[in-house]
């Protein structure tokens, strides 16, 4: 079995009673105040779970991702009684269709604009496995999904506040695996597969994409990649296979979700610490996090420019 997104819910479930969440409605607009929004994918758990509550806790508007409207509302309810608003919203990413799904979601739940994207959903399986638009797996939730969200919400992204200083942010999870990868030839990932090179290899390609996005946005909207290191979360359990080895063998080594999660907020909302493109590593004591250089492959001028075409050719232009 594979798993969905890295932001699973795992724990008890919760009812929908806190006040302060709106039900999505996939009928009729539902405007947001205008204070600061930001949509957090894979936020049932784990990291994306600690920076949805850690945002609205500073007053952010949230729109809480899910891949059922059942975990989205349940996560939402966790979060407790927060200045901010939570606006729970769904839809399973390995699929184009599953991301458009999402991208009407956010919207009509926030027409007004986004001032922050934190792409935090990822997937690992235990076996080689196709999506109905004949793409690995792995490769369709941890890289053309966070592609096509991201060019689909680009005309929504706006500054915090307005202010110049203070662009637009997106913010891609990536992985310290990317440095073992090879490039993918396919989509489909066809041949020889294994779990961890699929991974490894999804997080290249997204990581050379996030460069090569932030080279074309440098203007308007700040883009980062945050490694979040190893973490102690449901992910390794729910991967199987050696995911879920490392995971059990690990875990007294790993960190809790809440030290990146702190790293992911600061990248949010402070002033900018790291220039667009960063790539930055999440540190104990320091939230800030600190930049650090990716393989020599993610930073190849060439490879990003190919990555980026052939993601763009893939969602349609």
């Amino acid at each position: 079995m594979g798993i969905g997104f890295s932001g699973l819910d795992f724990g008890i479930a919760i009812p929908f009673c806190a006040p302060r969440i709106r039900a999505m409605d996939t009928t009729n607009p539902l405007a947001v105040p205008s204070a600061s929004t930001a949509l957090v994918t894979g936020a049932t758990s784990g990291i994306g779970f600690s920076v949805g509550r850690a945002l609205a806790r500073l007053g952010w508007t949230v729109l809480v991702h899910g891949r059922s409207a059942e975990r989205a509302r349940e996560a939402a309810a966790r979060m407790g009684d927060v200045p901010g608003g939570l606006i729970p919203v769904d839809a399973d990413l390995e699929t184009r269709s599953g991301v458009r799904r999402l991208v009407d979601q956010v919207h009509r739940a926030a027409p007004d604009g986004l001032n922050v994207l934190v792409n935090n959903a990822g997937a690992a399986f235990d076996r080689h496995g196709l999506t109905v638009d004949g793409v690995e797996r792995t490769v369709a939730v941890n890289h053309l999904a966070v592609a096509g969200l991201t060019r689909g919400l680009e005309s929504l992204l706006k500054p915090i506040g307005e202010q110049r200083n203070s662009p637009a942010r997106v913010i891609m999870m990536t992985s310290y695996l990317e440095a073992r990868a090879r490039p993918i030839q396919d989509w489909a990932l066809p041949g020889e597969w294994t779990q961890m090179g699929a991974y490894a290899s999804s997080k290249l390609a997204n990581l050379a994409y996030t460069y090569a996005l932030a080279e074309r946005w440098r203007d308007r909207i700040a883009v980062y990649a945050v490694d979040p290191g190893a973490v102690r979360t449901g992910f390794q359990r729910s991967a199987g296979g050696p995911l879920h080895l490392i995971g059990l063998l690990g875990a007294p080594l790993m960190s809790s979700p809440e030290r990146p999660a702190r790293t992911v907020v600061a990248t949010a909302t402070r002033p900018a610490a790291h220039p667009s493109g960063s790539y930055i590593r999440a540190v104990r004591a320091v939230d800030t996090g600190r930049d650090k250089p990716s393989s020599v492959r993610s930073r190849d001028r060439a490879y990003q420019r190919h990555v980026y075409d052939a993601t763009q050719r893939f969602l349609g232009g």
